[in-house]
Order: structure tokens, then C-alpha cells, then sequence
């Protein structure tokens, strides 16, 4: 018997083996099925909740919010990809012209987050009519060059040591028997120190006979001016598209479509209270992830309202009340929490890099112990302290000391920090005048409060 159970184990990890892909921690590994319909997932959730409810020692009545509120999760992919044309053609053509066609080739996206860049990716390579693999790898995790070569191969189920990943991955970008297609997320945390590595990859996309399509997405929209005129010279400029952010009638469109997925013959969602919802944000960031998370919150409230409303009155019975609707004022509530002061959305702003920086500087100022707040902090001394903070990490490679002088500019555009001359003082020490400076000779300042 324990002979058959180990020959079963086996048997079962060759099998394991033997599969062509494979998803890994890092790495989502997108294949090609049909999209899911929102009304068949809420089918399937709706007679839980009912089959949950007979079992259950008291019955409840289901309500429309569990539901809405699962279609408004980030998480849950969108019935379809409203608006976008001009984007959703330029990336068909892409793929068309590309791995649809045996080719390799490349190209750049970029726009703020929640613009649906990966999202509208994702979609159009389900709805292709060629068959081939996709795989998608965050870059920020990956510390060293090696494991973004890695990284590529595990999802295509290619187990090898990161010093032999490189010259693995150009064996297979012109051998493979079928074109397939790499997207790298995050690609802006490759600069620096692992610039190198993106280069390579624009290269081996660009080389004649490859089979490897390269799409790389990037938060940083002048991430084309600091790598591209390299990639020019090399001869392997890549397409290059951008993702403005959603205006208030995509917004709209985009929420009210996830509602009707779920609807059953009444508006949880106010009309009115959706289009101050679409306005607000469009007229702060553009961010759809932002809108579904006011109008979940804005959800909650009103549901919590209700609630409270019920088991204060001795009259009304839980399971025949009629479920709540979200106002205008839920909806009010829920931007001004989720947007919270000038400062925090300031910092909400900020993007990874520049946020490791204020770490830094607040790390620093805390273990200084003659600290004085309004005198700044030297440039070299903050880059010194922000270069430990991310070896201490160890998730990401600090940006070279141009690149971190470029950080703290935009920072300081921002209105974050304010960047001062040092000037000696009386006693032989140094402090800040607002006078311009050399980069050793200026201070960094902040200009928002660290409770925020």
C-alpha cells in the first residue's frame, strides 16, 4: 500500500511537470478562455446566499448590496471595455502584427494608474482569434536583473538559475515553435540600476525571426524620454501608446454597466448620486479604481444607515423592509473620507520612488537627535539614508543619484518638499536659505506633515 500511495505521488508530480504553464507568486499568467459574464457569476452567488440562508437558523432576505458591492470590488473583471477605441484598436493591431502573426515586436503603454491599461490588455488578448501563451510579471519585486529573465521563464513553466536565464530566454526567442506574448507591469521600476535589462528585452522583441512580443506598462508617462533615445539608437523603438485619464461619461458608463449586470429592477445607486461620483473623480485623478471604491464606501454607509434605522424601530420586520439606495449625501460622505486634506491627496500622488524618499527622510530626522524640523535636510545625506532604506527592503534598487535629483524636483512641483541652499551658520553647522544651490550644497524641507 504505501508502494501504490508513492508511485500515485508520482504520477501526479510528473503530471504537474508536464504542464505547459504555471502561475508563480510574482507572476499572473493570463490564457485564452472566454470572459465570464457578471450575470453568471451573480447567479451563482445569489443561489449561494439562498442555499446559505435555508441552512442557516435564521433566515435572511438576500439584498441587492452584497452583490453590487462584489461587481464594484477592484478585483472583478468588467463585463466589457467601455470606451477606449482608439487604444483598443491600436493594441488589436499590435497583436495582429505581432504574435498573431508569428512575429515578435514590442510596444510601450503608459498613463496614470487606474486608467484600464492592463485591464484593456487582458481583454483584447482573450478575444483574439490566434491562439497563443501571454504572461504578465510585476517588475517591482524583482531586485536583481537575473530574476526578470527568471521570472519570464518560470511563468512559461521553464524552471533555470538566474545567471543562465538570459541566454535561456534569447534560446527560446528564436527557436520557440510558437510566438508568445511577455507584459511587464511596473516596468518604470526597471530604471536605475536594472535599466540594462530593459533594453535587452526591447532588443530580443526587435531581432529578426524573434518570437517573443513585448509589452511594457508604465505609470510614468516621461518614462519615453529618459530610456527612448536609446532604444533608437539600437534600431528597436517600440510602439508607443498612451492612456488619458476617464472622463466623466466613461466613468459614468463604465459604473452604471457593472450595476446592471447585477440589477434586479431597482436602482441601488442613485443616478444623480453616480454622476457626482463620475465628476468628482474625473476632476481629481481620472482613476476608475478610485470611483469604485467611493461608491462601495458610499454603499456601506447607507447600509449602515439602514441598519441602524431597523433596530431602532419595534415596527418594522428585517426581512420585509426594502433595501436601501444610495444618495447624494452617501456619496458625499464617502469622497470627503476617501479624499481626506489637501496634503493626503498630495501624497496619494506620489508614486513608489518618491515615497521611499519621505520614508527616508523621516527615518533620518527620527534617529537624528539634535533635530530641527525647519533647517532641511542635506540632499547627500537624505540620498545616503534612502539608498539604506532600500537595501533594508530588498524589493527594490535605488534610482542612481541623477535620477534621485530628478525625484526630489517633482517633489518639490508637487508642493511635497521644498528644496533650499545650505548656508554655515554662526557655530560652523549649516542651514537652509532659500538662495539655489549646488546638488551637495542644498537642503530638502517638508512641507506637509508627517502625521499625514
Amino acid at each position: 500500500m504505501p508502494a501504490t500511495r508513492s508511485a500515485r505521488a508520482s504520477t501526479r508530480r510528473q503530471a504537474l511537470a508536464e504542464a505547459p504553464l504555471s502561475k508563480q507568486a510574482a507572476v499572473a499568467l493570463t490564457t485564452q478562455r472566454p470572459t465570464a459574464s457578471l450575470k453568471a457569476t451573480f447567479a451563482v452567488t445569489k443561489r449561494s446566499t439562498e442555499l446559505i440562508g435555508k441552512t442557516a437558523t435564521k433566515s435572511v432576505k438576500p439584498t441587492p448590496f452584497a452583490a453590487t458591492k462584489c461587481v464594484l470590488n477592484r478585483a472583478t473583471a468588467a463585463p466589457q471595455i467601455i470606451g477606449r477605441e482608439a487604444e483598443q484598436t491600436a493594441i488589436r493591431s499590435f497583436l495582429h502584427a505581432s504574435v498573431e502573426q508569428g512575429r515578435g515586436g514590442s510596444m510601450y503603454v503608459s498613463g496614470n494608474p487606474g486608467t484600464g491599461k492592463t485591464a484593456c490588455l487582458q481583454s483584447l488578448i482573450k478575444q483574439s482569434s490566434a491562439v497563443f501563451p501571454s504572461v504578465l510579471v510585476n517588475c517591482v519585486p524583482l531586485t536583481q536583473p537575473g530574476q526578470v529573465y527568471a521570472a519570464i521563464l518560470r511563468a512559461m513553466n521553464i524552471e533555470t538559475r538566474a545567471d543562465n536565464a538570459l541566454s535561456e530566454l534569447e534560446h527560446i526567442t528564436q527557436h520557440a515553435k510558437t510566438p508568445f506574448l511577455v507584459i511587464l507591469d511596473e516596468v518604470d521600476s526597471l530604471l536605475g540600476s536594472r535599466q540594462e535589462v530593459l533594453y535587452r528585452l526591447f532588443e530580443l522583441a526587435a531581432q529578426p525571426n524573434s518570437r517573443l512580443a513585448l509589452v511594457g506598462i508604465a505609470n510614468a508617462l516621461d518614462l519615453t524620454d529618459r530610456f527612448l533615445p536609446r532604444l533608437q539608437a539600437r534600431n528597436c523603438e517600440p510602439l508607443l501608446l498612451n492612456f488619458n485619464p476617464y472622463q466623466v461619461t466613461d466613468i459614468t458608463k463604465i459604473l452604471q454597466s457593472r450595476l446592471d449586470a447585477v440589477s434586479m429592477g431597482t436602482d441601488v445607486i442613485q443616478r444623480a448620486a453616480l454622476e457626482l461620483c463620475a465628476r468628482k473623480v474625473a476632476a481629481t485623478s481620472g482613476d476608475l479604481r478610485k470611483a469604485l471604491d467611493v461608491c462601495r464606501q458610499a454603499m456601506e454607509l447607507a447600509e449602515t444607515e439602514h441598519k441602524r434605522r431597523v433596530a431602532q424601530s419595534d415596527k418594522e420586520n428585517p426581512d420585509t423592509v426594502v433595501a436601501p439606495r444610495v444618495s447624494i449625501m452617501h456619496v458625499a460622505k464617502a469622497l470627503s473620507a476617501l479624499n481626506g486634506s489637501q496634503a493626503v491627496q498630495k501624497l496619494d500622488a506620489l508614486n513608489f520612488q518618491q515615497k521611499l524618499v519621505l520614508y527616508a527622510h523621516i527615518q533620518f530626522a527620527s534617529n537624528t537627535v539634535a533635530k530641527r524640523p525647519s533647517s532641511g535636510l542635506a540632499v547627500s545625506a537624505l540620498y545616503a539614508e534612502y539608498r539604506v532604506v532600500c537595501g533594508r527592503l530588498n524589493m527594490l534598487a535605488p534610482v542612481t543619484r541623477s535620477e534621485f535629483l530628478d525625484l526630489v524636483s517633482m517633489m518639490e512641483m508637487q508642493g511635497v518638499v521644498a528644496v533650499e541652499a545650505l548656508k554655515n551658520g554662526r557655530r560652523g553647522g549649516r542651514r537652509a536659505t532659500g538662495c539655489p544651490g549646488a546638488a551637495d550644497d542644498r537642503a530638502l524641507r517638508l512641507l506637509v506633515d508627517e502625521s499625514d
